[in-house]
Protein backbone atom coordinates (compact mmCIF):
# COMPACT_ATOMS: atom_id res chain seq x y z
CA UNK A 1 0.00 0.00 0.00
CA UNK A 2 0.61 3.20 -0.57
CA UNK A 3 1.24 6.24 1.58
CA UNK A 4 -0.93 9.31 1.57
CA UNK A 5 0.83 13.04 2.25
CA UNK A 6 0.10 15.43 5.18
CA UNK A 7 -0.68 18.82 5.30
CA UNK A 8 -0.51 20.53 8.97
CA UNK A 9 -3.87 21.42 10.00
CA UNK A 10 -4.74 24.17 12.62
CA UNK A 11 -8.30 22.02 12.97
CA UNK A 12 -8.48 21.64 17.02
CA UNK A 13 -11.76 19.77 17.67
CA UNK A 14 -12.40 18.00 20.90
CA UNK A 15 -10.93 14.69 21.09
CA UNK A 16 -14.66 12.80 21.02
CA UNK A 17 -15.23 13.57 17.68
CA UNK A 18 -11.11 13.08 16.60
CA UNK A 19 -11.15 9.29 17.91
CA UNK A 20 -14.96 8.22 18.21
CA UNK A 21 -17.37 7.81 15.65
CA UNK A 22 -20.79 10.17 16.37
CA UNK A 23 -23.34 9.03 18.93
CA UNK A 24 -24.86 6.05 16.85
CA UNK A 25 -28.09 4.12 17.37
CA UNK A 26 -28.32 1.70 20.39
CA UNK A 27 -29.55 -1.85 20.13
CA UNK A 28 -33.52 -2.11 20.01
CA UNK A 29 -33.49 -3.98 23.13
CA UNK A 30 -33.57 -2.49 26.79
CA UNK A 31 -30.01 -4.45 27.57
CA UNK A 32 -28.21 -3.53 24.73
CA UNK A 33 -29.48 0.35 25.59
CA UNK A 34 -28.17 0.17 28.73
CA UNK A 35 -24.83 -1.45 27.30
CA UNK A 36 -24.51 1.41 24.88
CA UNK A 37 -24.90 3.69 27.37
CA UNK A 38 -21.67 2.23 29.40
CA UNK A 39 -20.24 2.17 26.11
CA UNK A 40 -20.49 5.89 25.01
CA UNK A 41 -16.71 7.02 26.11
CA UNK A 42 -13.84 7.75 24.66
CA UNK A 43 -11.88 4.46 25.45
CA UNK A 44 -14.87 2.25 25.31
CA UNK A 45 -17.15 0.58 22.01
CA UNK A 46 -20.04 3.04 20.34
CA UNK A 47 -23.17 1.90 19.87
CA UNK A 48 -23.64 -0.24 16.97
CA UNK A 49 -24.80 1.40 14.26
CA UNK A 50 -26.53 -1.11 12.55
CA UNK A 51 -28.66 -0.87 15.91
CA UNK A 52 -32.01 -3.64 14.34
CA UNK A 53 -29.10 -6.14 13.02
CA UNK A 54 -28.31 -7.39 16.73
CA UNK A 55 -32.43 -7.40 17.62
CA UNK A 56 -34.11 -10.79 17.04
CA UNK A 57 -35.88 -10.40 14.03
CA UNK A 58 -38.50 -13.41 14.43
CA UNK A 59 -37.24 -15.54 11.48
CA UNK A 60 -38.59 -18.55 10.67
CA UNK A 61 -35.44 -20.85 11.18
CA UNK A 62 -37.52 -23.77 9.54
CA UNK A 63 -37.75 -21.79 6.24
CA UNK A 64 -36.39 -24.01 3.25
CA UNK A 65 -32.96 -22.87 2.41
CA UNK A 66 -33.05 -24.36 -1.13
CA UNK A 67 -34.96 -21.78 -3.77
CA UNK A 68 -38.82 -22.84 -4.94
CA UNK A 69 -39.24 -24.83 -7.92
CA UNK A 70 -41.54 -22.38 -9.57
CA UNK A 71 -39.01 -19.15 -7.91
CA UNK A 72 -38.79 -16.61 -10.53
CA UNK A 73 -35.41 -15.73 -11.60
CA UNK A 74 -33.79 -13.92 -14.50
CA UNK A 75 -32.30 -15.78 -17.24
CA UNK A 76 -28.82 -16.68 -17.20
CA UNK A 77 -26.40 -14.55 -19.51
CA UNK A 78 -24.47 -15.26 -21.80
CA UNK A 79 -20.53 -16.30 -20.48
CA UNK A 80 -19.04 -14.21 -23.26
CA UNK A 81 -21.24 -10.52 -22.41
CA UNK A 82 -18.51 -9.29 -19.77
CA UNK A 83 -20.36 -5.49 -19.97
CA UNK A 84 -23.44 -5.80 -19.04
CA UNK A 85 -26.12 -3.92 -20.70
CA UNK A 86 -29.36 -4.15 -18.76
CA UNK A 87 -30.76 -1.48 -17.14
CA UNK A 88 -29.20 -0.03 -14.07
CA UNK A 89 -32.36 -0.35 -12.19
CA UNK A 90 -33.32 -3.90 -12.22
CA UNK A 91 -32.20 -6.80 -11.66
CA UNK A 92 -28.73 -8.41 -13.49
CA UNK A 93 -28.99 -10.96 -16.32
CA UNK A 94 -27.15 -13.48 -13.63
CA UNK A 95 -28.11 -15.32 -10.85
CA UNK A 96 -25.86 -15.16 -7.08
CA UNK A 97 -23.38 -17.73 -6.02
CA UNK A 98 -22.04 -17.51 -2.37
CA UNK A 99 -19.10 -18.37 -0.66
CA UNK A 100 -17.63 -18.06 2.59
CA UNK A 101 -14.42 -18.33 3.93
CA UNK A 102 -11.91 -17.30 6.70
CA UNK A 103 -8.49 -15.35 5.95
CA UNK A 104 -5.91 -14.51 8.34
CA UNK A 105 -2.59 -11.99 7.76
CA UNK A 106 -0.67 -10.25 9.85
CA UNK A 107 -1.82 -7.14 10.86
CA UNK A 108 0.84 -4.29 11.13
CA UNK A 109 -0.83 -2.46 14.43
CA UNK A 110 -1.48 -5.44 15.97
CA UNK A 111 1.86 -7.37 15.24
CA UNK A 112 0.06 -10.60 15.57
CA UNK A 113 -2.30 -12.78 13.18
CA UNK A 114 -5.62 -11.01 12.53
CA UNK A 115 -8.35 -13.19 11.23
CA UNK A 116 -10.98 -12.34 8.88
CA UNK A 117 -14.13 -13.90 7.91
CA UNK A 118 -14.62 -13.52 4.03
CA UNK A 119 -18.18 -13.33 2.61
CA UNK A 120 -18.01 -13.68 -1.28
CA UNK A 121 -20.97 -12.76 -3.84
CA UNK A 122 -20.47 -13.80 -7.94
CA UNK A 123 -22.22 -13.99 -10.96
CA UNK A 124 -23.13 -17.83 -11.55
CA UNK A 125 -25.30 -19.95 -14.34
CA UNK A 126 -26.39 -22.17 -11.91
CA UNK A 127 -30.35 -22.44 -11.50
CA UNK A 128 -30.76 -24.46 -8.99
CA UNK A 129 -28.91 -24.95 -5.21
CA UNK A 130 -28.63 -24.53 -1.59
CA UNK A 131 -29.76 -21.04 0.00
CA UNK A 132 -27.60 -19.89 2.71
CA UNK A 133 -28.37 -18.35 5.51
CA UNK A 134 -26.45 -14.79 6.39
CA UNK A 135 -24.72 -14.72 9.79
CA UNK A 136 -26.81 -17.81 10.13
CA UNK A 137 -29.69 -16.69 10.56
CA UNK A 138 -31.13 -15.14 7.83
CA UNK A 139 -32.13 -17.51 4.78
CA UNK A 140 -31.83 -16.49 1.16
CA UNK A 141 -33.32 -19.19 -0.73
CA UNK A 142 -32.74 -16.87 -4.16
CA UNK A 143 -29.10 -17.11 -3.67
CA UNK A 144 -26.74 -20.47 -4.42
CA UNK A 145 -24.46 -21.25 -2.12
CA UNK A 146 -21.04 -22.42 -3.54
CA UNK A 147 -22.40 -22.42 -7.33
CA UNK A 148 -19.99 -22.62 -10.04
CA UNK A 149 -19.10 -19.50 -10.66
CA UNK A 150 -19.83 -17.65 -14.39
CA UNK A 151 -17.00 -18.74 -16.95
CA UNK A 152 -15.55 -15.51 -17.45
CA UNK A 153 -13.75 -12.62 -15.41
CA UNK A 154 -15.29 -10.09 -13.40
CA UNK A 155 -14.56 -6.71 -11.55
CA UNK A 156 -14.40 -6.71 -8.01
CA UNK A 157 -16.41 -4.48 -5.24
CA UNK A 158 -15.25 -4.88 -1.95
CA UNK A 159 -17.88 -3.78 0.80
CA UNK A 160 -17.58 -3.02 4.70
CA UNK A 161 -20.07 -2.87 6.92
CA UNK A 162 -21.26 -0.65 9.62
CA UNK A 163 -20.14 -0.82 13.57
CA UNK A 164 -21.26 -3.50 14.56
CA UNK A 165 -22.89 -4.80 11.95
CA UNK A 166 -22.08 -7.84 9.88
CA UNK A 167 -20.75 -8.37 6.02
CA UNK A 168 -24.24 -9.37 4.77
CA UNK A 169 -25.74 -6.06 6.23
CA UNK A 170 -26.46 -4.89 2.41
CA UNK A 171 -27.58 -7.65 0.53
CA UNK A 172 -29.71 -5.58 -1.05
CA UNK A 173 -26.38 -3.66 -2.58
CA UNK A 174 -23.87 -6.82 -2.84
CA UNK A 175 -26.75 -9.53 -4.15
CA UNK A 176 -27.49 -6.46 -6.72
CA UNK A 177 -24.08 -6.14 -8.10
CA UNK A 178 -23.23 -9.71 -8.24
CA UNK A 179 -26.38 -10.21 -11.02
CA UNK A 180 -25.32 -7.57 -12.79
CA UNK A 181 -21.72 -9.29 -13.55
CA UNK A 182 -19.39 -8.08 -10.60
CA UNK A 183 -18.18 -10.16 -7.76
CA UNK A 184 -18.05 -8.65 -4.29
CA UNK A 185 -16.49 -9.78 -1.06
CA UNK A 186 -17.07 -8.55 2.14
CA UNK A 187 -15.21 -9.03 5.55
CA UNK A 188 -16.57 -9.32 9.05
CA UNK A 189 -14.11 -6.74 10.69
CA UNK A 190 -13.24 -9.28 13.63
CA UNK A 191 -14.08 -7.19 17.07
CA UNK A 192 -16.28 -4.66 15.46
CA UNK A 193 -19.11 -6.65 14.51
CA UNK A 194 -23.18 -7.69 16.06
CA UNK A 195 -21.66 -10.47 17.96
CA UNK A 196 -18.09 -9.77 18.42
CA UNK A 197 -17.16 -5.63 19.98
CA UNK A 198 -13.97 -7.01 21.72
CA UNK A 199 -11.91 -4.30 19.77
CA UNK A 200 -11.55 -1.02 21.00
CA UNK A 201 -13.22 1.76 18.89
CA UNK A 202 -9.30 3.96 18.81
CA UNK A 203 -7.72 0.68 17.22
CA UNK A 204 -10.62 -0.34 14.72
CA UNK A 205 -9.73 3.30 12.78
CA UNK A 206 -6.69 1.62 11.94
CA UNK A 207 -7.52 -2.60 12.01
CA UNK A 208 -10.55 -1.97 9.23
CA UNK A 209 -8.42 -0.07 6.17
CA UNK A 210 -5.68 -3.03 6.80
CA UNK A 211 -8.40 -5.58 6.81
CA UNK A 212 -9.05 -3.66 3.31
CA UNK A 213 -5.59 -4.43 2.20
CA UNK A 214 -5.41 -7.68 3.44
CA UNK A 215 -8.45 -8.99 1.39
CA UNK A 216 -6.95 -7.51 -1.65
CA UNK A 217 -4.03 -9.10 -1.00
CA UNK A 218 -5.84 -12.55 -0.59
CA UNK A 219 -7.85 -11.54 -3.80
CA UNK A 220 -4.58 -11.41 -5.68
CA UNK A 221 -3.26 -14.40 -4.88
CA UNK A 222 -6.45 -16.70 -4.83
CA UNK A 223 -4.82 -20.19 -4.55
CA UNK A 224 -5.92 -22.43 -7.39
CA UNK A 225 -8.41 -24.66 -5.81
CA UNK A 226 -10.19 -21.24 -4.60
CA UNK A 227 -13.83 -21.24 -6.55
CA UNK A 228 -13.39 -17.85 -7.98
CA UNK A 229 -9.33 -18.67 -9.07
CA UNK A 230 -8.90 -17.18 -12.47
CA UNK A 231 -12.38 -15.28 -12.60
CA UNK A 232 -11.20 -12.10 -10.97
CA UNK A 233 -10.42 -9.04 -13.71
CA UNK A 234 -7.98 -6.69 -12.77
CA UNK A 235 -10.72 -3.82 -11.63
CA UNK A 236 -10.97 -3.21 -8.02
CA UNK A 237 -13.37 -0.63 -6.13
CA UNK A 238 -14.06 -0.40 -2.43
CA UNK A 239 -17.71 0.83 -0.73
CA UNK A 240 -19.00 0.84 2.73
CA UNK A 241 -21.52 1.99 5.15
CA UNK A 242 -20.87 4.07 8.10
CA UNK A 243 -17.83 2.87 9.84
CA UNK A 244 -17.39 0.89 6.87
CA UNK A 245 -17.80 4.81 4.64
CA UNK A 246 -14.80 6.00 6.93
CA UNK A 247 -12.88 2.55 6.03
CA UNK A 248 -13.95 3.51 2.21
CA UNK A 249 -12.40 6.94 2.22
CA UNK A 250 -9.22 6.08 4.33
CA UNK A 251 -8.55 2.62 2.32
CA UNK A 252 -8.86 5.26 -0.92
CA UNK A 253 -6.65 7.67 0.08
CA UNK A 254 -7.51 9.96 2.78
CA UNK A 255 -4.92 11.10 4.83
CA UNK A 256 -5.57 12.31 8.69
CA UNK A 257 -5.50 15.29 10.84
CA UNK A 258 -2.24 13.82 12.73
CA UNK A 259 -0.87 17.23 14.34
CA UNK A 260 -4.92 18.00 16.02
CA UNK A 261 -5.07 14.63 17.34
CA UNK A 262 -2.00 15.09 18.64
CA UNK A 263 -2.60 18.21 20.28
CA UNK A 264 -6.01 17.23 21.70
CA UNK A 265 -3.72 14.58 23.35
CA UNK A 266 -1.51 17.02 24.83
CA UNK A 267 -3.12 18.03 28.22
CA UNK A 268 -5.15 15.46 31.26
CA UNK A 269 -7.14 14.06 31.07
CA UNK A 270 -6.97 13.25 27.83
CA UNK A 271 -3.54 12.11 27.91
CA UNK A 272 -4.08 9.52 30.20
CA UNK A 273 -6.76 7.59 28.33
CA UNK A 274 -5.80 4.44 26.68
CA UNK A 275 -6.74 5.74 23.20
CA UNK A 276 -4.18 8.99 23.47
CA UNK A 277 -1.59 6.64 24.99
CA UNK A 278 -2.08 4.63 21.48
CA UNK A 279 -2.19 7.93 19.86
CA UNK A 280 1.10 9.31 21.32
CA UNK A 281 3.01 6.17 20.47
CA UNK A 282 5.28 7.17 17.74
CA UNK A 283 4.97 4.18 16.15
CA UNK A 284 1.09 4.83 15.95
CA UNK A 285 1.25 8.33 14.53
CA UNK A 286 4.13 7.12 11.93
CA UNK A 287 1.59 4.81 10.62
CA UNK A 288 -1.46 7.57 10.58
CA UNK A 289 0.76 10.00 8.95
CA UNK A 290 1.78 7.30 6.02
CA UNK A 291 -2.00 6.73 5.95
CA UNK A 292 -3.65 4.02 4.92
CA UNK A 293 -4.74 3.99 1.00
CA UNK A 294 -4.26 1.13 -1.18
CA UNK A 295 -3.35 2.11 -5.24
CA UNK A 296 -4.69 -1.24 -6.34
CA UNK A 297 -8.29 0.61 -6.12
CA UNK A 298 -9.85 2.54 -9.17
CA UNK A 299 -13.33 3.73 -7.42
CA UNK A 300 -15.05 4.58 -3.81
CA UNK A 301 -19.03 4.39 -3.22
CA UNK A 302 -18.94 5.57 0.45
CA UNK A 303 -22.63 5.35 2.04
CA UNK A 304 -23.64 7.47 5.05
CA UNK A 305 -19.56 8.03 6.20
CA UNK A 306 -17.83 9.19 9.13
CA UNK A 307 -14.94 10.71 9.29
CA UNK A 308 -15.07 14.24 9.00
CA UNK A 309 -12.79 15.15 12.06
CA UNK A 310 -10.63 12.49 11.73
CA UNK A 311 -9.44 13.73 8.39
CA UNK A 312 -9.92 17.15 8.90
CA UNK A 313 -10.87 17.84 6.02
CA UNK A 314 -8.65 20.06 3.71
CA UNK A 315 -6.03 18.46 5.72
CA UNK A 316 -6.54 14.86 4.36
CA UNK A 317 -9.50 14.33 2.31
CA UNK A 318 -7.81 15.93 -1.27
CA UNK A 319 -5.79 12.59 -0.39
CA UNK A 320 -8.77 11.15 -2.42
CA UNK A 321 -7.86 11.47 -6.27
CA UNK A 322 -10.06 8.40 -7.06
CA UNK A 323 -13.68 8.79 -8.62
CA UNK A 324 -15.66 8.65 -5.39
CA UNK A 325 -19.61 8.64 -5.19
CA UNK A 326 -20.89 10.15 -1.83
CA UNK A 327 -24.48 8.91 -1.09
CA UNK A 328 -25.80 11.07 2.38
CA UNK A 329 -29.15 11.02 3.96
CA UNK A 330 -30.45 13.80 4.74
CA UNK A 331 -32.76 12.62 7.70
CA UNK A 332 -29.54 10.83 9.07
CA UNK A 333 -30.14 11.16 12.93
CA UNK A 334 -26.53 9.11 13.99
CA UNK A 335 -24.50 10.67 11.16
CA UNK A 336 -26.04 13.87 10.70
CA UNK A 337 -24.77 15.83 7.32
CA UNK A 338 -23.62 18.56 9.64
CA UNK A 339 -21.26 16.92 10.76
CA UNK A 340 -20.48 14.26 8.89
CA UNK A 341 -22.22 14.16 4.95
CA UNK A 342 -21.43 18.17 4.59
CA UNK A 343 -17.72 18.39 5.22
CA UNK A 344 -16.80 15.27 3.78
CA UNK A 345 -18.32 16.25 0.99
CA UNK A 346 -16.42 20.28 1.38
CA UNK A 347 -13.28 18.36 1.81
CA UNK A 348 -13.31 16.27 -1.12
CA UNK A 349 -11.56 17.56 -4.37
CA UNK A 350 -11.33 14.76 -6.54
CA UNK A 351 -11.98 15.62 -10.39
CA UNK A 352 -14.63 12.47 -10.94
CA UNK A 353 -17.01 13.16 -7.62
CA UNK A 354 -20.18 12.83 -6.99
CA UNK A 355 -22.77 13.20 -4.41
CA UNK A 356 -26.20 11.72 -3.93
CA UNK A 357 -27.90 13.09 -0.57
CA UNK A 358 -31.31 11.48 -0.06
CA UNK A 359 -34.46 13.59 0.84
CA UNK A 360 -36.20 11.12 3.08
CA UNK A 361 -33.18 8.89 3.79
CA UNK A 362 -31.75 8.02 7.04
CA UNK A 363 -28.76 6.25 8.41
CA UNK A 364 -30.26 2.67 7.89
CA UNK A 365 -31.63 3.31 4.40
CA UNK A 366 -28.28 1.81 2.90
CA UNK A 367 -28.65 -1.51 4.68
CA UNK A 368 -31.78 -4.44 4.93
CA UNK A 369 -31.97 -3.35 8.61
CA UNK A 370 -35.57 -1.70 7.98
CA UNK A 371 -37.05 -4.49 5.78
CA UNK A 372 -35.58 -7.21 7.79
CA UNK A 373 -37.21 -6.57 11.13
CA UNK A 374 -40.08 -3.92 9.64
CA UNK A 375 -42.20 -4.33 13.05
CA UNK A 376 -39.30 -3.70 15.28
CA UNK A 377 -36.50 -1.61 13.24
CA UNK A 378 -38.02 1.97 13.75
CA UNK A 379 -36.22 5.91 13.44
CA UNK A 380 -33.14 6.81 11.22
CA UNK A 381 -34.65 5.30 7.98
CA UNK A 382 -37.14 2.52 9.07
CA UNK A 383 -40.42 3.69 9.40
CA UNK A 384 -43.39 5.24 7.22
CA UNK A 385 -41.98 9.08 7.29
CA UNK A 386 -38.81 8.17 5.32
CA UNK A 387 -38.80 6.79 2.03
CA UNK A 388 -39.74 2.83 1.57
CA UNK A 389 -36.88 0.52 1.82
CA UNK A 390 -37.32 -1.16 -1.80
CA UNK A 391 -37.63 2.36 -4.03
CA UNK A 392 -34.43 3.63 -1.89
CA UNK A 393 -32.69 0.58 -2.37
CA UNK A 394 -33.06 0.74 -6.22
CA UNK A 395 -31.94 4.33 -6.23
CA UNK A 396 -28.86 3.51 -4.56
CA UNK A 397 -28.21 0.34 -6.61
CA UNK A 398 -29.06 2.15 -9.82
CA UNK A 399 -26.79 4.69 -9.46
CA UNK A 400 -23.80 2.47 -7.65
CA UNK A 401 -23.74 0.58 -10.83
CA UNK A 402 -23.70 3.26 -13.28
CA UNK A 403 -21.10 4.56 -11.40
CA UNK A 404 -18.68 1.13 -11.35
CA UNK A 405 -19.93 0.44 -15.17
CA UNK A 406 -17.85 3.66 -15.89
CA UNK A 407 -15.34 3.74 -13.75
CA UNK A 408 -14.40 0.24 -13.55
CA UNK A 409 -15.23 -0.79 -17.09
CA UNK A 410 -15.04 2.60 -19.48
CA UNK A 411 -18.93 1.71 -20.05
CA UNK A 412 -20.50 5.59 -19.94
CA UNK A 413 -24.20 4.34 -21.65
CA UNK A 414 -25.40 5.88 -18.16
CA UNK A 415 -23.18 8.63 -18.24
CA UNK A 416 -26.46 10.68 -18.36
CA UNK A 417 -27.92 9.39 -15.15
CA UNK A 418 -24.85 10.61 -13.14
CA UNK A 419 -24.38 13.81 -14.56
CA UNK A 420 -28.31 14.40 -13.61
CA UNK A 421 -29.42 15.05 -17.01
CA UNK A 422 -31.46 12.32 -16.74
CA UNK A 423 -33.67 11.19 -13.73
CA UNK A 424 -35.07 8.09 -12.33
CA UNK A 425 -36.93 10.00 -9.58
CA UNK A 426 -37.64 13.41 -8.87
CA UNK A 427 -37.36 14.46 -5.52
CA UNK A 428 -35.69 12.15 -3.85
CA UNK A 429 -32.23 12.70 -4.30
CA UNK A 430 -30.67 16.09 -4.21
CA UNK A 431 -27.67 15.43 -6.78
CA UNK A 432 -24.50 17.44 -7.09
CA UNK A 433 -21.26 16.74 -9.20
CA UNK A 434 -17.76 18.32 -8.40
CA UNK A 435 -16.71 21.00 -10.22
Amino acid sequence: MHSSSMRPGALRPRLFWLLALAPLVAACDDEGSAQAEQQGTLDGQVAPDEGPMGADFGVDSTQADAAPADATLPDAAAPDALVDHTPVDGPGPFHVGFHTETIEYTNPALGETRPLDLHWWYPTEATTGSGPRYAGIFPRPEVFADAPPWPGQAPLVVFSHGNGGLAEQSFFFTEFLASHGFVVVAPDHTGNTFRDSSAPIWQLFELRPEDIGAVLDFADALPGDHPLAGHLGPERALSGHSFGGYTTLAAGGAGYAVDALVAACAEPPDSESEACVYLLNPATQARYSAGFADDRLMALIPLAPAGANLFGGEVGLPGITLPTLLMTAAQDATLPNPVEGDPLWAGLTAPDRLRLDFTRAGHFTFSNACTLAPASATGDGCGPEFIDPTQAHRLINAYALAFLRLHLLGDGADAALLAGTTRLEEGEIELTVGQ
